[in-house]
């Protein structure tokens, strides 16, 4: 029984590790140029192609930082560091724990509720062309270069 109390407490621990990880910063020097902040809709090299005025409302839409994202890594960070400590004791009080696995899911859904809003405010506020092209990129990204592609179903 507590072997599978602790390995539900760990499980549930682990989505939220990358928001407990701090953000790292390069500094920079002055023989190295700064180098503009890549857009977020073109992760990595794939870029999505909006006309002129498409980047300029994705720009402004998508490019301003969202206060409460960063407040919401926050209290997540510190959720998660509570969760590591009742986890760490010798014995889980599970109704400490039970407020923390909650807060965590509030705020989960919180950032993605904030998340889509973003993106339904770009969606109506660009063009139909390039509504289409932004929502084909999404539905069909680009596999990386040392992936696979999914394997055929077996043949009946």
């Amino acid at each position: 029984m507590m072997r599978r109390l602790m390995f539900f407490a760990f499980a549930a621990a682990l989505p939220c590790a990358a928001f407990a990880v701090p953000a790292t910063t390069v500094k920079q020097t002055a023989a190295t140029p700064a180098r503009p902040a890549p857009m977020p809709l073109a992760p990595g090299s794939r870029r999505i192609t909006l006309s002129a005025e498409g980047n300029a409302i994705a720009q402004k839409i998508m490019g301003a930082p969202d206060p409460r994202l960063a407040q919401i890594q926050t209290e997540m960070a510190a959720v998660v560091e509570e969760q590591k400590k009742l986890i760490a004791a010798p014995k889980i009080d599970v109704d400490k724990l039970e407020p923390l696995l909650r807060r965590r899911e509030a705020l989960q859904t919180e950032a993605r509720t904030r998340s889509t809003e973003r993106m339904i405010a770009l969606l109506r506020a660009l063009s139909d062309a390039d509504r289409v092209a932004l929502l084909q990129n999404l539905a069909n990204p680009v596999q990386l270069q040392n992936s696979k592609p999914p394997a055929a179903p077996p043949a009946r």
